[in-house]
C-alpha cells in the first residue's frame, strides 16, 4: 500500500497540530462527498421524523394521547 501513497497523511509533515497545512489526496473531501453525506443525514432524519409524526397522529386517531385536560388543568386556571 505504501506505493500508492503519494502525500503524507495527516500527523506527519504536512500538517500542524492534526491541521492540514495543503490540501493533499489524503485529507482532501470533495464537495460531492459534502453534498452526498449531507443529503444523507439531513434525509435520515426526515424519515425518523416522518415516523415519529406518523405514529403520534396514529396514537392521537386511536385515543392514546390523552394530551391537555381542558376541563380539569390547574395551569389553566392560574392567571
Amino acid at each position: 500500500a505504501a506505493e500508492y501513497m503519494t502525500h503524507a497523511p495527516l500527523g506527519a509533515l504536512n500538517s500542524v497540530g492534526g491541521v492540514a497545512t495543503e490540501i493533499n489526496s489524503v485529507n482532501y473531501v470533495s464537495p460531492r462527498s459534502w453534498l452526498t453525506c449531507s443529503h444523507f443525514f439531513l434525509g435520515f432524519f426526515l424519515w425518523v421524523g416522518h415516523l415519529w409524526h406518523a405514529g403520534r397522529a396514529r396514537a392521537a386517531a386511536a385515543g392514546f394521547e390523552k394530551g391537555i385536560n381542558r376541563e380539569n388543568e390547574p395551569v389553566l386556571s392560574m392567571r
